[in-house]
């Protein structure tokens, strides 16, 4: 995740301070909490590990926002998308990782409604993903696993334990 990516997740851009990243967050936190919404828990792994990257990168914040305006927008809202569209899919497995989500299970029938909704496949890891599109890759091209990745991208703190949960779709 870079600055950009994690300032698309609550939709934010300009000069910003933390106090405008803490009210974003408990706006986004309120809005997807899994009480109030059915793909909370897995829309919530994002929020945090952006708000967790932001705050940890706080000074970074105006220095590193791409000046392109194109590349504003609210990641949370197509990921809530995304997620309707993944939970619709029999037999389909995904999981929120930072803010990729990585897909398996049964996907083979549903290889074109996957394309279709802008994943991609990562054969390696014989695995679907669905990332933002602005990322863009750092050149570290070693290959991680599932779990090196989950612990790289994972959430922190008392969220740990639920920071990586499988949703499987058995509909």
């Amino acid at each position: 995740m870079n600055v950009q990516e994690a300032l698309n997740i609550f939709g934010l851009s300009g000069e910003l301070t933390e106090r405008d990243i803490k009210i974003a967050y408990k706006k986004a936190a309120l809005k997807y909490h899994p009480d109030r919404n059915p793909l909370g828990a897995e829309l919530m792994k994002a929020i945090n590990a952006a708000f967790d990257f932001l705050m940890n990168n706080i000074e970074n914040i105006n220095k590193y926002q791409n000046e392109d305006k194109n590349t504003h927008y609210n990641f949370t809202e197509e990921l809530e998308e995304m997620l309707k569209t993944l939970s619709g899919l029999m037999g389909v497995v995904y999981e929120v990782i930072g803010n990729w989500v990585w897909i398996s299970g049964e996907t083979k029938e549903h290889k074109d409604t996957l394309k279709e909704i802008g994943c991609k496949w990562a054969a390696k890891k014989k695995q679907w993903f669905y990332r933002p599109e602005e990322h863009k890759s750092t050149g570290n091209r070693k290959e991680h696993s599932i779990d090196e990745i989950r612990a790289k991208y994972g959430t922190n703190g008392q969220r740990a334990a639920t920071g990586w949960q499988r949703v499987e779709n058995r509909a």
